[in-house]
């Protein structure tokens, strides 16, 4: 996690001549190599950083914080299988509603589904259509 006290500290580097130092910190490296071999945009972006390094320091912990934010898919599937209750869930449901959305694998659901009905935490059948669901023992 970035901090903006430390980020800050790193801003005035540049008041002995060396720039970029905060936007190396806050993982912009470009806009870093372009301040420190232009004196921070003749020093306007210097000053410009002045009121950005907080946005900086967000933007820089934003997929630390969205990591962080999301239960493991073994979670997620057990509340699923709380939450659907008698009816189940199928593997379409289970990749609709995990998150982060777009970004689960299917294979990782059906491997995530197999170790958890080998670990008798969800049972399988078929429902009144024959559809395979997933239930909560």
């Amino acid at each position: 996690m970035r901090r903006v006290d430390i980020s800050y500290a790193f801003w005035c580097l540049s008041l002995l001549g060396v720039c970029g130092v905060q936007r190396f910190y806050n993982r912009r490296p470009i806009s870093g190599i372009i301040y420190l071999f232009t004196a921070g945009l003749c020093g306007i972006g210097q000053l410009l950083d002045l009121f950005l390094i907080p946005g900086l320091v967000d933007s820089a912990n934003a997929p630390l914080l969205l990591k962080e934010q999301h239960d493991p898919i073994e979670h997620q599937l057990l509340q699923l299988a709380r939450r659907s209750g008698p009816a189940g869930f199928s593997i379409n449901d289970a990749v609709l509603a995990l998150e982060p959305r777009g970004q689960i694998d299917t294979l990782a659901v059906r491997a995530e589904i197999d170790r958890l009905l080998h670990a008798d935490l969800l049972d399988v059948s078929n429902n009144h259509l024959g559809r395979v669901v997933y239930r909560e023992p």
